[in-house]
């Protein structure tokens, strides 16, 4: 009881002190109803490599009630993309945030009117215009009758997937009748995208992962898999060579960097990722941004994938400079 109420209390001077060093706040913003803990494991990180700074991150549901504007030096809306589409009663909450910051010339990372330019289908025209960067040809399918008869132009395979979701089931078409076969009725916003084979020469797929806050990038991790479509499942390949491959990208600088920087500035993001491929011609291939990646999970129960910790701590600390430097806080980040 005594050590409860010692912690309490030292707790509480740590407070006090650290709010005379920092009065300024990060005001973060969050949704109830979806994806609710995002970033906890940055916050966490933060807790344990630089705690000083844990204390600036002020986190808020929506809808919430700002009462002292004065505090907060930065906006950071930890919002799901595209939000004014697919949740617009909390792109009305949020609205009445960035007002007010914009109006009290507070900062803000990924204000959510850009967000809409992560839906896959305007993201591809917009990536596309950059000179050396090829992206898939993308069809929304807004009439799937007239689809089934055109296809929109593209030839077989293709593929079938939500034009605003991340992380939905794909639905690979190889012959015209397995269209028959997709349950369109569940999807909110369907889209048909050009099949680009980017297998290497040792018959895989890889996946690069880059992270750009602001002007800086830094490599995430390289995803390996037997599949075209390269998530972390059963297909994914973890061995030796790939584990040193892996470790030789995410501990260099990103050999596209300056390429998927004038992307990033195409969208209109401040913080995202991109994840990209190469062609048989060692062509770039784009295939999506995401401004809110998620960076980092628990592998406690993965030892072999213990080896990419060096790589979350490189972008935990280049995120958190990132957000310091937006804010205008200065506290000194080990390196």
């Amino acid at each position: 009881m005594y050590k409860e109420f010692r912690q309490q209390v030292i707790s509480a001077i740590r407070d006090a002190v650290n709010n005379v060093r920092y009065p300024k706040r990060i005001l973060v913003l969050r949704q109830a109803d979806h994806q609710s803990t995002y970033n906890d494991y940055f916050l966490y990180w933060v807790s344990k490599n630089v705690p000083e700074a844990l204390h600036l991150f002020e986190l808020h549901y929506l809808p919430c009630e700002i009462n002292d504007w004065d505090r907060y030096a930065l906006l950071i809306p930890w919002l799901q993309d595209p939000l004014k589409e697919r949740f617009p009663h909390i792109y009305q909450y949020a609205q009445l945030i960035e007002a007010e910051c914009k109006k009290r010339n507070i900062p803000i990372v990924n204000p959510i009117d850009n967000l809409s330019n992560s839906i896959k289908s305007l993201a591809a025209q917009r990536i596309g215009n950059v000179e050396g960067i090829r992206t898939a040809k993308t069809v929304p399918i807004t009439d799937l009758e007239a689809f089934k008869k055109t296809q929109g132009g593209l030839s077989t395979p293709f593929f079938i997937r939500e034009d605003w979701v991340h992380g939905c089931q794909i639905f690979f078409v190889q012959n015209l009748d397995e269209l028959e076969n997709i349950p369109f009725e569940k999807m909110l916003a369907p889209i048909a995208v050009e099949f680009l084979d980017v297998r290497g020469e040792d018959g895989l797929y890889r996946k690069y992962r880059y992270f750009a806050m602001g002007d800086e990038g830094v490599p995430g991790p390289l995803m390996v898999s037997k599949s075209w479509e390269v998530r972390d499942n059963d297909n994914r390949v973890i061995n030796e060579s790939i584990i040193a491959e892996d470790i030789a990208y995410f501990s260099g600088e990103d050999p596209n960097h300056h390429l998927l920087q004038q992307a990033r500035k195409a969208l209109g993001f401040d913080f995202m990722a991109f994840d990209y491929s190469y062609d048989e011609q060692k062509n770039l291939i784009v295939w999506e941004p995401n401004p809110f990646p998620v960076i980092w999970g628990s592998h406690d129960s993965e030892p072999e994938k213990k080896y990419a910790l060096p790589s979350r701590d490189r972008i935990y600390t280049a995120l958190l400079k990132y957000y310091l430097q937006r804010a205008n806080i200065s506290i000194k980040i080990p390196t």
